[in-house]
């Protein structure tokens, strides 16, 4: 039988990606009273994706990026471009598991928090082959 990927390995995955090339701490629940700047990841949809000879699911993740509170946009500016760069390295899967496409589908939104901390969201799809199909 085929094992699927864990929504945990995927998340650490990401994770372990963004904080090795940014040096900025990714959480997938963020405490409270987490100082900013930080980044988090949350699965938001999985979706079949076979291929004529592999076993594939695609999985839709949201990437939020949170900026120290300020008037000015630099800082999220800043983590925007870091994330944007470290993304550019795929994630490193466990052994089995084969990432198919890493792809940025959009920033969705740039908003002012409350507390005066900017939030960017991005989209991605990670597209991963757990399996061969043979005949």
């Amino acid at each position: 039988m085929l094992k699927q990927l864990n929504y945990t390995d995927l998340i650490s995955a990401i994770q372990k990606r963004i904080e090795e090339n940014t040096g900025i701490r990714c959480y997938d629940m963020v405490p409270i009273n987490a100082p900013s700047p930080f980044y988090y990841v949350e699965i938001t949809g999985k979706r079949k994706s076979d291929t004529k000879t592999m076993f594939c699911e695609t999985y839709n993740v949201m990437i939020h990026a949170l900026s120290k509170a300020s008037s000015s946009s630099v800082g999220i500016f800043d983590l925007i471009n870091k994330l944007e760069e470290a993304m550019t390295e795929d994630i490193v899967l466990p052994e089995g598991f084969n990432l198919i496409m890493q792809t940025q589908i959009s920033m969705n939104n740039l908003i002012t928090e409350e507390t005066k901390e900017k939030h960017a969201i991005f989209q991605y799809d990670f597209k991963i082959s757990y399996g061969f199909k043979c005949k």
